[in-house]
């Protein structure tokens, strides 16, 4: 049962008016989406950023931003800390910071968050609402950007009017979906968007398991600093799976480990000589792992199924806690949930992230027969277990 858009008075928050999910509050809410469309839509140049806290059982508290604009003319980009889209005039380009001599190129059709998904996949690029609304979608592919690649469909739930500390009047509207609920606040004045937040249960989730997201907006209507691209001396690719960090080059040396799985059986890595090695580094608090390791999973099951000399294993890293302990029965627990039967080495200083640069989550190495990196995969990008499978089997045809 759905729970009613509920109005709780606080001394730094003054109610116009509140309302509890009737018709004329989805029409209100609607009426007022449209005129955040509409004040996107009609300015020429934007700049804006989402600093936004996520929050996840067993992990530290992290803040990330997501910096976006548009304009003028057909000029848009978003980027964070990892990559950064840009679109010109037709054209789409995608680079990754640590990458410094290539770059990904696609023609563009005035559909940002299409290629954007097409190309990167759904990583930690998300296509920003004010982008779709800029765009010209409709209102309900507008409020599908909200989801964030976590909530389900979403829909109105609740809308209000309120008066923040700094005495300006916002209206809100509270979205619910199947597996959480998210609250948007805009700007009554210029209609654009002030706060977000949610709380989802992702899909595969243990019981209980909820990640909560507070951002806020920073819009400014101008055309600085201008949007722009130079390829200077990089080479174009086609796709993000070309684009190799240069943290672990091909060819040097892959650090030894040795670590327990979760029974307790020891691997090290030196003992692997002869088989093309396959690590997927994740931790049970970052969600796009989750999907990563279904995809490591199938490989696994591939790989057994076609008698390749292949391991592959999953190694949990960078759990939050100082009882070694408790961070295994939270795996334990973890795994047991989804039902995952490859192996996954427990790393429980986070040693072996470290001797492998550190990369995020998650992220996907591949090690050749005799030990050196073959290939470095930061993030989920699209065709994950068919681009593994590839790379798997021109690693084994290299070596014969």
């Amino acid at each position: 049962m759905k729970q009613p858009f509920i109005v709780i008075l606080t001394t730094t928050l003054g109610i116009i008016t509140a309302s509890a999910g009737s018709q004329s509050d989805v029409d209100r809410a609607r009426e007022v989406l449209e005129r955040s469309a509409g004040a996107y839509r009609n300015v020429e140049a934007l700049r804006d950023s989402l600093s936004y806290v996520v929050k996840a059982p067993g992990s530290e508290q992290e803040t990330k931003t997501q910096e976006y604009g548009f304009g003028p003319g057909r000029r848009m980009f978003v980027k964070n800390a990892l990559l950064e889209a840009v679109a010109l005039d037709g054209m789409f380009y995608l680079t990754q910071s640590d990458v410094p001599d290539r770059y990904v190129s696609a023609s563009y059709d005035r559909d940002f968050g299409s290629i954007l998904r097409s190309v990167s996949g759904a990583g930690s690029l998300f296509e920003p609402p004010p982008l779709a609304m800029h765009e010209g979608k409709n209102i309900d592919a507008c409020v599908d950007t909200f989801r964030f690649n976590l909530l389900e469909q979403l829909q109105i739930e609740g809308y209000r009017q309120v008066i923040g500390d700094d005495k300006k009047v916002y209206d809100e509207i509270h979205f619910s979906a199947s597996n959480g609920e998210l609250d948007l606040r805009i700007n009554s004045g210029t209609h654009f968007f002030d706060r977000i937040s949610f709380q989802v249960k992702p899909a595969g989730a243990p019981e209980g398991f909820l990640v909560r997201v507070n951002g806020t907006f920073s819009p400014r209507a101008s055309a600085e600093p201008p949007i722009t691209f130079a390829a200077g001396s990089r080479s174009a690719v086609n796709n993000l799976t070309e684009l190799t960090s240069k943290r672990l080059a091909p060819g040097s040396p892959a650090p030894d480990f040795a670590l327990e799985t979760l029974d307790g059986k020891r691997i090290a890595l030196r003992e692997l000589r002869g088989s093309v090695v396959l690590v997927d580094f994740w931790a049970t608090w970052c969600v796009p792992c989750w999907k990563a390791l279904k995809e490591t999973q199938a490989l696994a099951n591939w790989a057994a199924v076609e008698k390749l000399p292949v391991k592959v294993f999953a190694v949990n890293t960078l759990e939050q806690g100082a009882d070694t302990n408790g961070k295994l029965k939270r795996v334990q627990a973890f795994w047991r949930s989804q039902g995952f039967t490859m192996p996954t080495l427990f790393d429980s200083k986070s040693e072996m992230f470290k001797a492998y640069a550190s990369p995020g989550l998650p992220s996907m190495v591949l090690i050749s027969q005799t030990g050196t990196i073959l290939r470095y995969h930061e993030g989920l990008f699209p065709e994950m277990e068919e681009t593994l499978k590839r790379e798997l089997r021109e690693s084994l045809t290299e070596a014969k």
